[in-house]
């Protein structure tokens, strides 16, 4: 199987952003605390704390676990940005120094910075939100939407792989490298939605909103790439069940032992179930930790009740299930007026 540490972009991505840097994930207090609001940009100063570096912002200080090449006194800005997993401090891009450099894009600049909003490629992707492009196509484009669209009945690792692989990230460095494809991934078959629906009207819209989405994910990961760290966020569409949105990435090294940890975040919702989210943690190669947040009581319940084929399946793929915990409540938000896609944090237990 073709692991995340090989899917890149490019062989070398042109250095959009602060080389060496990394967004700062907060907490639900340290947010609180800095007063931060979505979309705002602040500035950081590097600060000594004896053999480590601090960032200051409005006289807070946050862990700063960068090892690039930064020193005390060093000022970064960074705009404050939300996503279905948490509020983080992102570096703002800027152009490599060069004699000849080229501003960047008025498009480019915009998908960098596009505002944190419920996610277009999920209400498309659910039962039904297709149904009026859908109309509207031949039938060669029918059966290329089809092929995209998964099954909860037939899931296993190899097609949540082809998922991650069609879910647009990759498109453009496939091509670049020579890589075969057997048919379009999401972005590519939005775009040749577009081009066969009237270019006025909402569905035109909803569907470029959508490859907006796409693209700024695209970005979010090559920023994550040029920091040697690595971050996936992406929906995974299916026939049978609403999408879910998923983000996978690997948290800096930690402890004495210095041992990398892999995050996968996990966010749908369904008429039956409600809002789902799950967070499972790789300590090791073989052992996890889980939590859950389901608002239905009797959703919480079952799933508490479910531990021991849950720890039986884990246990076919060579895992061990070493902590789960079921809360029946949403995942907490940054404040009471956050709700919807988008709107949560991310919190460690």
């Amino acid at each position: 199987m073709l692991g995340p540490e090989l899917i890149n972009f490019t062989v070398r991505p042109t250095p959009i952003f602060l080389e060496g840097s990394a967004s700062i994930q907060l907490t639900q207090q340290a947010a609180r605390d800095l007063g931060l609001k979505d979309g705002q940009v602040v500035q950081g100063v590097i600060a000594a704390r004896g053999d480590l570096l601090k960032l200051l912002v409005n006289n807070q200080e946050l862990d700063w676990p960068v090892s690039g090449r930064f020193n005390a006194g060093d000022k970064l800005d960074f705009r404050v940005e939300q996503s279905i997993f948490g509020r983080a401090l992102v570096p703002l891009g800027r152009p490599v120094a060069r004699a000849a450099a080229q501003p960047l894009s008025p498009r480019l600049l915009s998908l960098m910075h596009r505002p944190a909003q419920p996610s277009m490629l999920t209400g498309l992707f659910k039962p039904g939100g297709l149904d009026a492009v859908v109309a509207q196509l031949g039938a060669h484009e029918q059966p290329l939407l089809a092929s995209l669209m998964l099954s909860t009945t037939k899931l296993s690792p190899q097609e949540i792989r082809r998922g991650l692989l069609n879910s647009g990230l990759f498109g453009e460095a496939r091509i670049a490298a020579g890589i075969p494809v057997q048919g379009p991934d999401i972005k590519q078959l939005l775009r040749l939605l577009i081009r066969s629906i009237p270019p006025q009207g909402a569905a035109a819209a909803e569907l470029d909103s959508a490859i907006d989405e796409v693209e700024s994910k695209q970005l979010d990961s090559l920023q994550a790439q040029q920091s040697r760290e690595l971050n996936y966020s992406f929906v995974l569409p299916f026939a049978d069940a609403n999408p879910v949105e998923m983000e996978l990435y690997r948290e800096p090294a930690k402890g004495v032992d210095g041992a990398e940890e892999w995050v996968i975040n996990l966010h749908t919702e369904s008429p039956s179930l409600g809002k789902l989210w799950l967070k499972t943690t790789l300590k090791s190669a073989s052992a996890i930790e889980m939590i859950m947040w389901a608002p239905y009581g009797n959703v919480a319940q079952r799933a508490q009740a479910s531990v021991s084929e849950l720890e039986s399946e884990l246990q076919r793929f060579g895992l061990t299930l070493q902590k789960l915990e079921v809360l029946s409540a949403p995942r907490p938000a940054l404040s009471d007026g956050l709700s919807g896609s988008g709107q949560v944090v991310d919190v460690s237990t």
